[in-house]
């Protein structure tokens, strides 16, 4: 009986955290860095500045 109780609370712990996870934006925040941006947090926008700049030889 132990058993599902832990299982319960661990999907509630992992339903609450990914609540705020799309709460705060962090999904997109995690994509921007993974595409090698940065977030800006003050316009929620990422900047990718790597296509900005020509590439270097």
């Amino acid at each position: 009986m132990k058993r599902t109780h832990r299982k319960i609370l661990i999907l509630v712990l992992l339903l609450v955290l990914g609540g705020i996870a799309w709460q705060f934006d962090l999904f997109r925040v995690g994509d921007c860095l993974m595409q090698g941006g940065r977030w800006n947090w003050d316009g929620n926008f990422c900047r990718l500045d790597s296509l900005a700049r020509p590439p270097q030889p």
